[in-house]
């Protein structure tokens, strides 16, 4: 184990010293990320913000972070207008077509996606294709079943709450701290767990983005077996909690 820790390491030197020789360590780097509870308050206020800001320290460079909607920092990474975006889910099966960019080859942390719907409507799991469900813009290609978009979280709890659809699926790192704040306003709102998907960055696929890829996946690992991941991300890697009943 420990020669194994060894080896990432000087692995994860090499990289970053290849990637500080090449022309992309010239420029400050550019990183979207979606504004959500925890995760990305502000510019300065957030999970991934300071994960980011641990990056960029280990790289030695400024990355510039910019806080946005979530279906346009996808939108500025298929652009090419930023250098990486996170986070992103994985789909199980790899069906999403991604020709305009790469998923990280490390995986950030894990995610509880979570059905959100009235507690007085029985919603079937498996035929999610019968009723009206909203998901996040950026994420509706996951879910082939679903075909309403949204991008306030809040809105569409309360749109579930007065039963103007049938329900809603987002991340619970995401969704339960709006949820918890406005229990008075959300109180027939229940929640169930849909699926739990790998949370990666994503880069333009260019040979930039392959290169930063692979740099930045080769620091997460060290992150990784160092510790030093999970400590910094507990707050949304966690096990689904059913904290309801």
């Amino acid at each position: 184990m420990i020669t194994n820790r060894v080896f990432i390491k000087f692995i994860c030197l090499l990289s970053v010293f290849f990637y500080c020789n090449s022309s992309i360590a010239t420029d400050i780097l550019r990183v979207s990320i979606p504004q959500m509870p925890v995760h990305a308050v502000s510019q300065n206020e957030g999970v991934l913000v300071d994960f980011v800001k641990v990056l960029a320290k280990k790289l030695d460079q400024n990355i510039e972070i910019q806080i946005v909607p979530f279906s346009r920092s996808i939108y500025y990474v298929v652009t090419n207008k930023v250098d990486f975006h996170l986070p992103f889910i994985k789909p199980n099966d790899d069906s999403l077509p991604k020709d305009n960019f790469i998923y990280s080859d490390e995986t950030i942390f894990h995610v509880n996606f979570v059905l959100y719907t009235h507690k007085d409507r029985l919603v079937d799991i498996s035929k999610l294709a019968n009723y009206h469900i909203e998901t996040d813009s950026a994420h509706l290609p996951f879910f082939g079943e679903l075909k309403m978009g949204s991008s306030c979280i809040l809105c569409s709890l309360k749109k579930v709450q007065h039963k103007m659809t049938d329900g809603y699926i987002f991340a619970d790192s995401s969704t339960d701290p709006l949820l918890r704040e406005n229990l008075a306003l959300l109180a027939g709102v229940k929640r169930q767990l849909y699926k739990k998907f790998a949370v990666k960055m994503v880069f333009p696929n260019t040979k930039k983005g392959q290169e930063l890829n692979k740099t930045l996946s080769a620091i997460i690992n060290e992150m990784r077996l160092s510790g030093e991941l999970e400590q910094l991300l507990f707050s949304v890697d966690f096990v689904y909690n059913d904290w309801q009943i």
